[in-house]
């Protein structure tokens, strides 16, 4: 097989598992596209497996140009739970931009209760029939696997049990439905352990925040785990030379998804009380939030009277989106008011550094926002305290206003938050990896 694909038998091959992959869109798609991006250029020989388009709500088809054209992408059937509703409501499997938050709401708890670890679970006999029939025809030296959804290290596991190939499992956030939500029952949480644990065995576990790798740590004690953090890609930025932000109205943007956690509802709150103190700026400024998101959100606009400077915009592609960012004065991060999510750092604040703008980050006290100080990049107030919202808001415009807002923040270029990087540090881990391996290390699955 080697001969017939006329590559050297040295180059290094890569079996990726992901279940969000270009054309799905959003914040889950970019890290491992990234992945497959940089390794490829980095002389790896990689395969992905991934569902048919349709698993995600959310579409970009625009990120299919960065795929690498030396990647093979070997797309499967499935039967998550977002097809099943298209196909019993007739539907085609179109990306959407607003979604009702109460049926929302109520699908996910059924989901969550017969569906372990998750709605996407119908892809693993097909994702992993599919990478064992890869597996049986050539040889791949590492196998990787990312989650959300936490499914995806399932079909991994059955694959590298089955021939011995060394796992890496990325975990961008942590098990969801036991970390991030609460399990149905107590049923429902022994499996999730029990599931967690055996990913947890993986001959190298990845994580992202500084939170998850100390609570994986202290949880299973013989887990090898990296932190490689989420990031940004220049070439993103590269794309758009010299656009700067106009000179009025004071923009404020949010780009990205808005769920049923990640609400609008503080910084509205604390929009409103700044807009009474200083009523002339509801004419002068225009929040605008670019995305999916609940129907929820909406209507907080309404209940505070907001409708003259907060606007609403369906998903865009990405590209477009990064623009809009470098055109904005100031960039809106939101994290979720949620004890389990203060270890959770947004994918998006990296690429709104990426953006080189200032950043207001309402989120409660964390790793996000000490990254936002620590870089001098904006202002963070905490998102319980409607009147430091109001406050910090209101110190951007007045240095808005007297041409000082760039210059009171640090807006420099962070290398070490570059998929580049973070590529080439996967890459020396993935190659001490497979080291090990032909040393005679064995897989701990």
């Amino acid at each position: 097989m080697d001969a017939f694909r006329g590559e050297p038998l040295n180059v290094p091959k890569i079996l990726m598992i992901i279940n969000f992959f270009p054309p799905a869109g959003g914040g889950g798609v970019y890290r491992p596209l990234s992945f497959v991006k940089y390794l490829s250029r980095l002389s790896w020989n990689v395969t992905v497996v991934t569902p048919r388009p349709g698993e995600f709500w959310i579409s970009d088809p625009g990120l299919e140009k960065e795929i690498p054209p030396g990647a093979r992408v070997a797309r499967t059937d499935s039967l998550s739970g977002l097809r099943f509703l298209r196909s019993i409501r007739g539907g085609p499997a179109r990306g959407a931009s607003r979604r009702s938050s109460g049926g929302f709401a109520a699908l996910r708890r059924l989901g969550e209760f017969f569906l372990v670890p998750d709605t996407y679970v119908g892809w693993v006999p097909f994702a992993a029939r599919e990478a064992e029939r890869l597996c049986r025809e050539e040889r791949f030296d590492v196998v990787y696997s990312t989650s959300p959804p936490d499914s995806s290290h399932l079909a991994a596991r059955r694959v590298v049990r089955a021939f011995g190939i060394p796992w890496v499992a990325d975990f961008r956030d942590p098990w969801f439905n036991l970390r991030l939500r609460e399990p149905s029952t107590p049923l429902h949480r022994a499996l999730h352990e029990r599931l967690e644990r055996s990913v947890s065995r993986a001959d190298l576990v990845l994580v992202t925040t500084e939170a998850h790798e100390r609570m994986l740590g202290e949880r299973y004690p013989g887990c090898r785990i990296e932190r490689i953090p989420n990031g940004f890609d220049e070439e993103d930025f590269a794309r758009e030379p010299g656009v700067r932000p106009p000179a009025d109205p004071f923009t404020i943007t949010h780009c990205g998804m808005l769920t049923l956690g990640r609400s609008t509802r503080p910084f509205l709150e604390g929009l409103a009380a700044f807009v009474r103190r200083v009523p002339a700026a509801a004419r002068a400024m225009r929040v605008v939030f670019i995305g999916p998101r609940e129907s929820a959100n909406e209507e907080w606009v309404k209940r505070f009277d907001l409708g003259d400077c907060v606007r609403f915009e369906d998903n865009i592609p990405h590209r477009e989106c990064v623009a809009r960012e470098m055109r904005s004065h100031v960039l809106l991060l939101i994290k979720h008011d949620d004890e389990r999510y203060r270890g959770l750092v947004p994918g998006k604040l990296f690429e709104y550094i990426g953006a080189k703008r200032p950043i207001l980050a309402v989120a409660p006290e964390g790793e996000a926002s000490r990254i936002v100080r620590d870089l001098r990049r904006g202002e963070t107030p905490r998102i319980d305290r409607p009147e430091e919202i109001a406050a910090a808001i209101e110190t951007m415009y007045r240095r808005y206003l007297d041409g000082t807002l760039e210059s009171a923040y640090s807006v420099d270029d962070v290398p070490r938050y570059s998929r580049r990087a973070e590529a080439e540090r996967l890459s020396e881990l993935l190659g001490k990896l497979i080291g090990e391996q032909c040393g005679g290390k064995t897989s701990g699955t």
